[in-house]
């Protein structure tokens, strides 16, 4: 059994170092990543100009993305919540969903930028129906962070992305669901007790 091995081993060497070999010498990693970026750099540029005429809602979701993602161009979350608030504005929930998001948690945004201002945008693109927007603002409703806490607000909107079959929502509206059947039991015993 072992010399069977032995030989399994000595063929994939035998095999492998040529292949090894010639990608070391071609610099094929390189040669791959220089085409990708190419393509991306047209496919942003090509994008920027469509988004620019202001008739392409897509478009200025796309550079929005790009920016925010480094493709095609260097990432810039400034410029990628603009683009998103153009294309928000003109009712796209992704675009509305991913300023929301940016306000909340990029720290790359102009002084004046504020958590606060998510909430708007969040409940757009959750009132639109787009599930991870229904989550964060149900998120957002429990932690009584930067709006007012109102437990029956965040159940909804997790049910609802519960509902659309978003992963991460399913366990917090459960985790939820349970904190408050837990909180009901125990105000009932405490007023048993006191009668």
């Amino acid at each position: 059994m072992d010399e069977m091995h032995k030989g399994r081993r000595l063929i994939m060497r035998a095999l492998l170092l040529p292949v090894l070999s010639l990608v070391l010498l071609l610099d094929i990693p390189q040669a791959v990543a220089f085409e990708g970026d190419y393509v991306w750099e047209a496919r942003f540029k090509a994008s920027l100009a469509r988004a620019r005429s202001g008739h392409q809602v897509k478009d200025q979701y796309v550079v929005g993305d790009m920016y925010l993602r480094g493709r095609g161009t260097a990432k810039n979350s400034a410029k990628a919540l603009y683009w998103f608030l153009l294309a928000a504005k003109k009712g796209h929930r992704k675009a509305a969903y991913k300023a929301g998001y940016l306000y909340l948690y990029s720290n790359g945004l102009s002084p004046g930028a504020s958590p606060k201002q998510a909430f708007p945008w969040m409940r757009q693109a959750a009132l639109a129906g787009y599930a991870p927007a229904q989550y964060e603002l149900g998120r957002l409703f429990f932690s009584g962070k930067i709006i007012k806490r109102n437990e029956p607000q965040a159940l909804k909107w997790l049910g609802r992305a519960r509902a659309a079959n978003y992963a991460p929502a399913r366990k917090a509206f459960d985790q939820m669901v349970k904190r408050m059947v837990k909180t009901q039991t125990a105000f009932t015993d405490r007023n048993r007790a006191a009668k």
